[in-house]
């Protein structure tokens, strides 16, 4: 993860006093080589400045690759850049795997010596455990040759033999010929996508292959005419499967355009058969069932919708899919819709098809599970996923044949219980519900991830994502046991469902977190979302309102379990609301909560509370001093949590750990290393490599010349900075 540890604070007026005082501050900045350097730039949407601090030496940790099978030698990539002030000599490196926060195996070390404003990048390997479906969090120290600790990272490895277990949704939409294909995948890599949708990479939703591809030629234009390059779209699969990403090729799955279902003359065309009409009593529409995508060149502007049970259009869409499949190296098909519209039928205006027991099928949702049934035979040994937007019909598509459960969700549409999907709440129902469905169609009877798509800030046309938005959008989600699809081609995010519209960033404070949040949910998959169950614990918090259903300003207490742990995921509503659609980012972030007294309601013999959060250590497990005691409520544990920014696990069990460390609310999480420096000449020949590969563009700050002018820019930054206030809140 990057190493930037972020502040924000508002603009204030600051007397002449604080001003001398800055202004002496920036001068000594050029004299004082300790002194960390600091750059800030402000927000014009918010006035706010933020402020980046940058770590004294571990710059970046990422790995080589998403995923990794049992056994498999894991690179890790640790980026130095000393701005101690001081040469080192003699530092040491540390790689400590840990699972639920107890060690697994024995440290990796290496010495180092680096200058003062030097850059070199180490290169660990390590074995990847035989436990197969296992996320590890990888604890980075770095320490001086007396055992100071000067510097610490971490970074999440999942070790899983497939993606389906633990899926981590991205996607790409720039197939232009200049997109940098290895570039975009190797930023995805560092949030650990590990599936990636192609979205809008074919010709026309009917005929996804250009015929110009198996002419020869590089480059076609899809229906909105935008150029797609073949050599592009075979680089992302490339740099994708080199990775162990796997790559999806997204598709409509009954959808024609206007070419389809008509000729050159006008005339209806064989497959304008195959189409679906709105029934008579259907109000929200007449006729033919189509949908207007936008402009487009090449007059395909239109979607005809086809019927899914139709088998001579089944038989023409998988043959159309498969053709895919022999030209470029796609591992399966995301099939897409545009929702359920009501009762339709065929343009026969007989019913679409029959269910098992031989009822008339008039919804489109009500042909899914027979649908995908057919098409993951046809598909053979490739993947299958599905879309059914506005999570219409998902009940559906959850007891089907595919590998991934997904759905894209919309605040106004309802659950099968009737609950609006435009709450926390709500959306943690339906993965709940999704679990639940599934567990029929999984080997070891767990039930299914869902991946969700919900598009935040939604009406914003420009600038950067809100990010307690979407930070409080991931918490819920990933608590739930679901994941997210909102990261893709290289650090953008989603804000609208047209992929291309590409308009709100993430600022670097968000780049920073969402590196965090996804290290953490890969570290802590097999207590997020490995079988994990809802229980109903009571939980109580000296002074505050607790939630069960996450409501506006309240902390959410939510509450699962698993046969080794009790699980209590805190999440902080107060000062902000309960809505996970926040069209105009605007959202305000919760209030920071310090020295939270929880007591957890049961009556099981509870020896070891640990804590870990995306927000704090970063994303380390610390023991948690406890006490267990008795009153009206019953039996309970007792234990100080530090801080409540968005999101804090603790997870309770019956076994005693083995750390001993201990965390008081009032506590810093500090560790020790004395240990490391004391390296035997056989470790230093086993643990690690070492590469001294200085990056040109990236050397020391004191160099004459480049040096000045860095420090010169400084001393400005660090004028402007002071004459604001700056009321930092430290992690």
């Amino acid at each position: 993860m990057s190493h930037f540890k972020w502040r924000c604070h508002a603009y204030q007026r600051e007397n002449n006093y604080k001003k001398v005082m800055c202004l002496g501050f920036a001068i000594l900045l050029l004299f004082n080589s300790q002194t960390a350097i600091v750059y800030g730039h402000s927000d014009a949407e918010t006035g706010t400045e933020a402020e980046i601090e940058v770590n004294t030496l571990i710059e970046n940790v990422f790995t080589d690759k998403s995923r990794y099978v049992p056994k498999e030698t894991v690179s890790i990539n640790i980026v130095l850049a000393n701005r101690t002030g001081e040469d080192l000599k003699g530092a040491v490196i540390e790689i400590q795997a840990m699972h639920l926060g107890q060690k697994s195996g024995k440290s990796m070390k290496q010495k180092v010596d680096i200058k003062s404003g030097e850059r070199q990048k180490m290169l660990f390997g390590w074995s990847a455990p035989n436990e197969d479906y296992t996320g590890y969090l990888l604890e980075i120290t770095a320490c001086d040759r007396g055992g100071i600790v000067i510097d610490t990272d971490t970074v999440g490895v999942d070790v899983s033999s497939e993606w389906i277990k633990f899926p981590r949704y991205g996607y790409v939409y720039d197939y232009d010929k200049d997109a940098d294909t290895e570039e975009k995948i190797r930023l995805m890599n560092q949030f650990h996508i590990n599936a990636i949708e192609f979205y809008d990479w074919q010709y026309l939703h009917h005929e996804p292959l250009a015929p110009s591809i198996e002419e020869g030629e590089d480059r076609y234009q899809d229906w909105a005419g935008r150029n797609i390059s073949v050599n592009t779209l075979k680089g992302y699969l490339d740099n994708a499967h080199d990775a162990n990403m796997v790559c999806m090729a997204y598709d409509m799955i009954y959808a024609g355009t206007d070419t389809f279902v008509k000729d050159a003359e006008g005339n209806p065309t064989e497959a304008a058969e195959w189409q679906v009409k709105f029934a008579p009593d259907n109000n929200r529409g007449k006729g033919y069932f189509m949908y207007s995508m936008g402009n487009s060149p090449n007059g395909n502007s239109h979607l005809y919708f086809m019927n899914p049970l139709n088998p001579d259009w089944q038989n023409y869409i998988f043959e159309k899919v498969n053709e895919i499949f022999g030209v470029l190296d796609f591992d399966g098909w995301h099939g897409d819709t545009v929702g359920d519209w009501g009762k339709m039928v065929t343009a026969d205006g007989e019913p679409l098809g029959y269910d098992e027991d031989g009822e008339p099928i008039y919804l489109i949702s009500d042909t899914y599970t027979q649908f995908l049934n057919a098409a993951k035979k046809a598909l053979g040994d490739k993947y299958l996923t599905f879309n059914p937007v506005g999570a219409q019909g998902i009940e559906n598509v959850n007891i089907s044949d595919v590998d991934a459960l997904y759905t894209e969700f919309w605040p106004w549409d309802s659950n099968r219980k009737g609950k609006s999907y435009d709450t926390y709440d709500a959306l943690t129902k339906e993965i709940e519900y999704s679990f639940e469905d599934s567990m029929g169609k999984t080997e070891d009877g767990e039930g299914k991830s869902l991946v969700v798509k919900a598009y935040i800030n939604y009406n914003k046309n420009k600038g950067y994502m809100n990010t307690p938005a979407v930070l409080l959008c991931d918490a819920a989600v990933y608590a739930a046991g679901g994941s997210r699809l909102e990261l893709g081609n290289g650090d953008n995010i989603l804000h609208m469902e047209y992929y291309p519209n590409d308009v709100v960033f993430m600022d670097d404070e968000l780049k920073y977190r969402m590196r965090n949040m996804m290290d953490f949910v890969v570290a802590y998959e097999n207590i997020l979302r490995d079988g994990q169950i809802k229980s109903g614990h009571r939980v109580d918090i000296n002074g505050y309102e607790i939630s069960t259903s996450g409501e506006s300003g309240k902390i959410w207490s939510y509450v699962k379990e698993d046969q080794n742990y009790d699980i209590l995921h805190l999440i902080n509503l107060v000062g902000t609301d309960n809505q996970w659609r926040d069209e105009g980012g605007t959202k305000e972030k919760p209030e920071f909560l310090e020295n939270l007294e929880v007591k957890f309601y049961t009556d099981k013999d509870i020896n070891s509370v640990m804590l870990a959060s995306p927000d704090v250590y970063d994303g380390k497990s610390v023991s948690l001093a406890f006490e267990k005691g008795e009153d009206e409520n019953g039996k309970y544990v007792a234990f100080g949590v530090g801080s409540l920014e968005y999101w804090d696990m603790i997870y309770m069990s019956g076994e005693k750990t083995e750390e001993s460390k201990v965390l008081l609310p009032d506590e810093k999480y500090t560790k020790n290393c004395s240990d490391i420096a004391s390296m035997t000449q056989e470790e230093e020949a086993v643990f690690g490599k070492l590469e001294k590969a200085k990056e040109n563009d990236l050397t020391s700050i004191q160099i004459a010349g480049i040096g000045v002018m860095v420090l010169a820019l400084v001393v400005i930054a660090a004028i402007v900075i002071c004459k604001k206030s700056k009321k930092r809140k430290v992690l």
